[in-house]
């Protein structure tokens, strides 16, 4: 893939979040979450994943870590919207390329979440999301730089088991497209892009106060790992 044909992706899909967006803005701005009173969901998050990553010529085990914070903030009853930052590890013990095989650099993106079903047994949610991520490596005479846009489509459910403690499940369609660039000694450009689209979670929110949660999730199917997170509503 061309890093044209990567801008396109992209565009594509922020015009399919916008379109989302705006279809699904009520009239009124007036935010009021059950169980969720606060305009601001921020949180902090750490995670660790492993995928494969499909080139032209192989199949290679890449492990990304993550650490991070995002944010949505209601923009009305049902819709909700925000940022992703962060730094970023990328590793592939089976690149051909020595330098390749760590790289580091940062993330950041936009979602959007629509409420689909709020009540006292299940909460059901629509999350959106669009991320840039690069990470880079120089040694000696040889640079080596990832680039790569991520789409997901993902369905949220949240399952109270008690007053302070939520059961999370998702289900989610995961799209990653993007280029190894290598400068210096060997110049080249390699697509890539992920192997298995589907994937699941599951995972446990525990309430310490009205307005913050810590938990944890593990995943997989298209990646396989966990996270966690602490969150605070404003």
């Amino acid at each position: 893939m061309t890093w044209h044909g990567l801008l396109q992706n992209a565009a594509t899909t922020a015009q399919y979040l916008l379109l989302t967006s705006l279809f699904c803005l009520p009239l009124t701005l007036k935010a009021q979450t059950l169980g969720n009173p606060g305009r601001l969901d921020f949180n902090l998050h750490l995670q660790s994943v492993h995928s494969n990553w499909r080139y032209d010529d192989a199949k290679r085990r890449t492990d990304i870590s993550r650490a991070g914070f995002g944010w949505l903030e209601m923009l009305s009853p049902d819709l909700s919207g925000g940022f992703m930052l962060g730094y970023l590890d990328l590793s592939q013990t089976d690149n051909p390329l020595d330098t390749a095989k760590l790289t580091s650099g940062y993330y950041g993106g936009l979602q959007v979440e629509t409420r689909l079903i709020e009540n006292r047994y299940l909460r059901l949610a629509l999350n959106l999301s669009i991320l840039y991520n690069d990470s880079q490596h120089q040694a000696s005479d040889l640079h080596i730089d990832n680039i790569w846009i991520q789409t997901e489509e993902k369905l949220l459910a949240r399952i109270p088991l008690g007053e302070q403690l939520d059961l999370r499940l998702a289900l989610n369609d995961y799209q990653l497209r993007g280029e190894q660039r290598s400068r210096g000694s060997a110049t080249n450009v390699s697509n890539f892009r992920q192997d298995q689209s589907i994937g699941y979670s599951i995972g446990f929110d525990v309430l310490v106060d009205p307005g913050a949660s810590v938990g944890f999730d593990w995943s997989g199917g298209s990646r396989k790992g966990g996270r966690l997170y602490f969150r605070r509503l404003f």
